[in-house]
């Protein structure tokens, strides 16, 4: 197709090749533009269902204009060629630029923008049906442009990470089949790559570093129960946006630990100087008391005693004398001082 003109646009390169048809870059003289040009494989378009499902998906997508959906100028049939042509954006899609979404923060940058173009597509009655990063246009901006809207899986395709399992299974698809889309998407851009289809795997298991509240975010948008999913890709948005900005919980107290002896606590430590200061005062006072009453005790023990030189005594023995006993006035001093000691001793002084 290089070289040759489909209509009035000039093919000039490849862009990329689903399994249906292949997407060239054109350009159009008459508005002096580079367009997009989706054509047909021949074997896709030897089957009726495929052709009706794509010119269709062409004129809905023609038809929704909202600033998060990529236009669609023009479609039709050439012979054997069927096409359809839209804006080309330069920058490509969220599938070449995954790493630049890959923390939870700038993933829900982008999910808002995708979540405003699918609420408008929903509003309209319709459902996006094969949302993928492969199908989400990217501006210069990083702006989002959701591509190939009300496209139909065709039967006998390869699975895809990407399509809810009653899309897959034939049963009845709603806008919650988008929701399952926009699950996997966030999972492709936190991991680097889809997970496995009809596999709801772990986020956690890839990156462990993701917080747990957004794990169960993403768990929910991808269950397959379509009631057990978010409604809406809205509630989806607003689920993610709380689970990012939740704050970390605080950790946890530590345990009690054993006092260490060798370094005192410093609550006993000043119990301790408390004790022995009013220790000090009650010896003190103590000592005061004995001080004032002793010595009264000991000046009536001596008045009481008969004087020694009125007492009458035997002469005595010419053998040498014993030691003589010290005076009894002496005698209550020693019980005393042993007392005061032993008070003393007591609290280290």
């Amino acid at each position: 197709m290089i070289g040759k003109t489909i209509g009035e646009y000039q093919i000039t390169e490849s862009i990329s090749e689903t399994e249906n048809a292949v997407l060239y870059k054109g350009y159009q003289p008459s508005k002096k533009r580079y367009v997009a040009v989706k054509v047909l494989k021949p074997s896709s378009v030897r089957n009726p269902a495929v052709v009706q499902g794509f010119l269709q998906q062409a004129e809905l997508s023609a038809k929704l204009q909202h600033p998060k959906i990529l236009p669609v100028f023009d479609s039709g049939q050439a012979g054997e060629i069927v096409y359809q042509v839209s804006q080309f954006v330069e920058t490509g899609t969220l599938l070449d630029h995954l790493k630049e979404f890959n923390s939870p923060q700038q993933a829900l940058e982008l999910i808002g923008e995708i979540a405003e173009g699918l609420e408008f597509i929903h509003s309209q009655g319709f459902v996006h049906g094969n949302l993928k990063s492969s199908n989400i246009m990217l501006d210069d901006m990083h702006k989002v442009l959701l591509a190939d809207i009300g496209t139909q899986q065709p039967s006998g395709a390869s699975p895809s990470p990407y399509l809810a399992p009653e899309q897959v299974k034939g049963g009845v698809v709603d806008h919650r089949a988008d929701v399952y889309a926009v699950g996997i998407l966030l999972y492709e851009m936190l991991v680097g790559e889809a997970p496995p289809a009809g596999v709801n795997a772990s986020l956690q298991a890839k990156r462990p570093d993701i917080p747990e509240a957004v794990e169960r975010v993403y768990l929910q948008a991808v269950a397959h129960n379509p009631d057990h999913r978010f409604q809406s890709a809205r509630e989806f948005q607003v689920a993610l946006n709380e689970a990012v900005h939740q704050p970390e919980a605080p950790p946890p107290a530590p345990a009690p630990q054993t006092q260490d002896q060798s370094q005192p606590a410093a609550q006993p430590k000043q119990s301790h100087w408390v004790a022995i200061v009013l220790g000090l005062i009650l010896v003190g006072i103590i000592c005061g008391g004995l001080a004032y009453f002793v010595p009264k005790l000991l000046g009536d023990e001596t008045e009481a005693a008969p004087p020694p030189a009125e007492e009458v005594k035997p002469p005595d023995p010419p053998a040498a004398e014993p030691p003589a006993d010290p005076p009894a006035d002496h005698k209550p001093e020693q019980p005393i001082k042993d007392v005061l000691d032993d008070i003393c001793s007591s609290i280290g002084l």
